[in-house]
């Protein structure tokens, strides 16, 4: 049994329930942790009153409740879309949104068109996106969440399988150096059990997150503890 919720969305940004709502829900599946993440740009302004509101709200839940922002990336460098004032927060949620070009991001669908006319290629798609997450986390003011890493592969038309796990090292290493966190994402189903075991040998804490944005879903997980069974098995195989 899951006991975490650690990516829960609310009517802050693009979430359908309150903080309220997904704490409540998160006390009848019976969550012990969780974490309040909404959507933020460089010019969100309401961060501090978004920690200040979940703060006062968890105080009469018997919960663990973390306040985390989610960023996306901009360009190839890892810069985050990130306000400059992030009072109170406890993580920041790097992700991979669309897809980091020099310069800039590109749809998936236009990757996906470059993909096909041969102007890009896979493996050059692939390392600009871990090149950017690993800047973007080393980059980061605040301990980082890698959140939902290459979700974005299967709307361009690749897929974990086309990772090079080596190409994950310098990722991983700034993942160690910075104390960050990699998530299992229930919403997107992804990374795999093959990307996470490499960051999990690394000692890297792997966490569950379902990435609600209702909150009906806080807490239900039907793919994520498949990935950690596949996990424990490969750590006893070791």
């Amino acid at each position: 049994m899951i006991l975490e919720d650690l990516h829960t969305h609310s009517t802050f940004s693009d979430g359908r329930g309150t903080v309220q709502e997904n704490l409540d829900a998160a006390v009848a599946v019976g969550l012990q942790r969780i974490a309040c993440v909404d959507h933020v740009r460089r010019d969100s302004d309401w961060v501090p009153g978004f920690v200040d509101h979940v703060r006062r709200v968890a105080r009469t839940y018997p919960l663990d409740v973390l306040v985390g922002v989610e960023t996306k990336l901009l360009d190839d460098r890892g810069t985050l879309d990130l306000p400059p004032f992030l009072p109170g927060v406890d993580r920041v949620y790097v992700a991979d949104h669309q897809v980091p070009v020099p310069g800039g991001i590109a749809k998936p669908q236009v990757v996906r068109r470059a993909l096909r006319d041969g102007s890009m290629h896979p493996d050059e798609v692939i390392a600009t996106l871990v090149q950017a997450t690993m800047r973007g986390v080393a980059g980061c003011p605040l301990p980082v969440v890698i959140a939902h890493l290459f979700s974005v592969l299967p709307k361009v038309g690749l897929f974990e399988d086309d990772v090079d796990l080596d190409l994950l090292d310098p990722l991983i290493g700034a993942a160690v150096d910075r104390g960050a966190w990699i998530e299992l994402d229930e919403r997107w189903r992804c990374p795999g059990p093959r990307v996470v075991a490499r960051f999990a040998a690394a000692g890297i804490p792997v966490v569950c997150s379902t990435d609600a944005h209702t909150s009906e879903a806080v807490g239900q997980y039907t793919w994520a503890p498949d990935v950690l069974d596949a996990l424990d098995v490969a750590g006893r195989a070791a």
